[in-house]
């Protein structure tokens, strides 16, 4: 990991100056981002086998 980490308006910080609330709170954002793109990733495949799969066949 990066000596200095981004926080969410783009500013970095040393992350030895991160309180633990800090690290706390960007854990939390980073996770909830991970679901919403794993949710997203998720739709694409869905939407690809579904559309695609069917070209292949003469729908």
């Amino acid at each position: 990991m990066q000596d200095r980490y981004p926080n969410r308006d783009g500013i970095y910080t040393k992350l030895r100056e991160l309180t633990a609330a800090d690290l706390d709170a960007q854990i939390r954002v980073l996770q909830e981002l991970a679901v919403q793109h794993e949710e997203h990733v998720q739709a694409l495949i869905a939407y690809r086998d579904r559309v695609f799969d069917k070209s292949r066949h003469g729908r």
